[in-house]
């Protein structure tokens, strides 16, 4: 399956993607591989409690200003309001604010109560029982019950729903199956199917909710913190059909705000929900307007338009230099990881010495320096500083000689006898063809290995690269988180099964410890993790080189926000927190 794709918003996580000079999606995850296991026993184990997130709703500090209208920019129109059927960082930036999760991260990025308060797993790993939140209400006061979730859910499987993030869900028994089916099938092959997933995910009584698993899954947990989980209620589906989230009457959910307008191509209005579960937020109306000029946008910053932005990197040195904007710019290392990837199943790059001289050979800094104008991260390894599973023991570092050095051992002396090699860029994408000629010339430059430049139709680019066809010897590859759990990363990337991994690239060693890994509670599961991500680095599949970073201007009088480690304002679990000063 494709990388999770996401359209150019402008602000909070997607930023990284725009300073990279990416398609900006985030990543489709593949089904993880694995023996189905017999019936399982459902007898809960230790080590499944979850963490809390403080109740403490912006609308009761102080200072706040209970009018308040905070405005953001959702840079482009969406696609869909479903959470079953969206993918994309607007789409989920829009839902977050309806919905609620069946659990949260808080930002220790722990998994924490939301939409259950209670997790128990049985001792083999594959059965969730999760006890709902006892008083929470949708916020048109209709109580949200275990067969809401279990609704939500069980939709996000269904073929004729088509979601575009179902395969985040396919470790749950029958799910796969489900919305692999083609949806004119018929009844009588899709009924069986659909009642595969019914048996799978189960409301036991209106505050039980019990889900299924083909085989144990550490991670788990963190996908039912993901917006695929938000519990569409099926009255109001129906009602409203397939354009339902585009009707305020219809798109109602247990979140901190409820929609109260859309204008198409123009913005959303939002108003709090005085009866959400965590508090009223400390925002009265919250407003997201649809600007896709990254200038016009910064100008309205300047004139207190946006309370929040996420500034191009062509900014920084403006930012930096005005005496006012500096003080009110944040910057912090995002959830994404871009890299050179190859072809491993064939000369050259079927020789690991091969791979580790370009590992060598990139001048990360300087990329980061000149071509980003001094945002980003330079990457040594596929995980990124603040997720479990990160190591330094291992990382890709910048040394000329010794990828000289590589390469000659390798049999190409100062690039002699080097075969031609082609690399392909977007051909009406600027940044891409900047991109892709800096790397051309610090190869050159290193290794005197001259790398022919091929512009090429983005669709066609993406044909090559979801495919993996083999013409594409080198290529630039990305991935951009999904949930903060290292099996989002090495898994479901470079894991067994993985559409996404480099052609070529079977290990057993690595498949090996990611799959052990993979069924742990994280807690366990850290230290092999740690050893897959050093052992991928050292092997190179991809020659990593950047981890994207965020730039945030955020208007003195917003207030109360919480920080996660790749997240500066979080407004998906705990936008209730901020609030604006009186008089801002």
């Amino acid at each position: 399956m494709k990388h999770r794709h996401r359209p150019s918003t402008r602000w909070l996580f997607l930023v990284v993607a725009l300073l990279a000079g990416s398609l900006a999606l985030a990543s489709p995850v593949m089904a993880r591989q694995g023996t189905p296991q017999a019936t399982p026993q459902a007898t809960p184990s230790a080590g499944a409690a979850l963490a809390t997130i403080p109740v403490a709703p912006g609308s009761e500090n102080p200072d706040a200003d209970p009018e308040a209208t905070v405005t953001l920019n959702l840079g482009g129109e969406i696609d869909s309001g479903d959470p079953q059927v969206y993918a994309f960082l607007n789409e989920i930036e829009i839902g977050a604010k309806v919905f609620s999760p069946l659990l949260a991260l808080n930002e220790q990025n722990q998994v924490a109560d939301a939409g259950a308060v209670g997790m128990e797993v049985s001792a083999d790993g594959t059965v969730y029982t999760f006890q709902i939140r006892p008083g929470m209400t949708y916020s048109d006061g209709v109580p949200v019950t275990a067969a809401n979730y279990a609704y939500g859910i069980k939709r996000a499987c269904s073929p004729i729903v088509a979601g575009n993030y179902s395969n985040i869900l396919y470790d749950i028994t029958g799910c796969e199956e489900w919305r692999s089916a083609d949806p004119a099938a018929g009844d009588a092959v899709l009924q069986p199917l659909e009642a595969a997933v019914d048996e799978a995910i189960l409301a036991l009584d209106e505050q039980t909710l019990q889900i299924t698993l083909n085989q144990a899954a550490g991670y788990f947990p963190y996908v039912m913190a993901t917006w695929v989980t938000y519990p569409s209620r099926q009255d109001l589906v129906e009602a409203g059909g397939p354009e339902w989230w585009q009707d305020p009457a219809t798109y109602i959910g247990n979140g901190p705000f409820r929609l109260v307008s859309w204008t198409p191509e123009q913005e959303w209005v939002f108003e709090r929900n005085e009866t959400y579960y965590r508090g009223a937020p400390g925002i009265k109306t919250l407003i997201f307007e649809e600007i896709d000029n990254s200038q016009t946008e910064f100008l309205a910053f300047q004139q207190n338009e946006f309370d929040l932005i996420g500034p191009a990197s062509s900014f920084l040195q403006q930012i930096e230099a005005d005496p006012e904007l500096s003080q009110l710019l944040h910057r912090q290392t995002g959830a994404s990881t871009f890299y050179f990837s190859y072809n491993l199943q064939d000369p050259p790059f079927d020789n690991l010495q091969v791979r580790q001289a370009f590992a060598a050979a990139l001048n990360r800094q300087q990329y980061v320096d000149q071509i980003l104008s001094g945002v980003g991260q330079p990457a040594g390894t596929f995980l990124y500083q603040g997720i479990p599973g990160y190591q330094e023991r291992y990382q890709q570092t910048y040394d000329p000689e010794r990828a000289q050095q590589l390469l000659a051992e390798a049999g190409f002396p100062d690039g002699e006898g080097f075969p031609q090699q082609q690399l392909r860029y977007v051909a009406d994408d600027p940044v891409a063809q900047q991109r892709a000629t800096f790397w051309a010339q610090n190869i050159s430059d290193v290794l005197n290995i001259d790398l022919e430049l091929v512009p090429t139709d983005s669709a066609e680019l993406q044909s090559l690269r979801t495919n993996r066809d083999p013409s594409l010897t080198i290529y630039l590859g990305n991935w951009f988180e999904d949930y903060p759990h290292p099996q989002n990363w090495l898994s479901l990337v470079f894991g067994p099964g993985s559409t996404r991994a480099p052609l070529g690239w079977e290990d057993e060693q690595f498949y090996d410890l990611v799959s052990r890994a993979d069924a742990l509670p994280i807690s366990e599961a850290a230290p092999l993790y740690e050893e897959a991500d050093a052992y991928l680095a050292e092997q190179a599949p991809a020659a990593f080189f950047l981890h994207g970073e965020s730039l945030i201007l955020i208007q003195p009088e917003l207030q109360g926000y919480v920080s996660y480690p790749t997240a500066i304002v979080d407004t998906v679990y705990q936008i209730e927190k901020i609030y604006k000063t009186r008089g801002g």
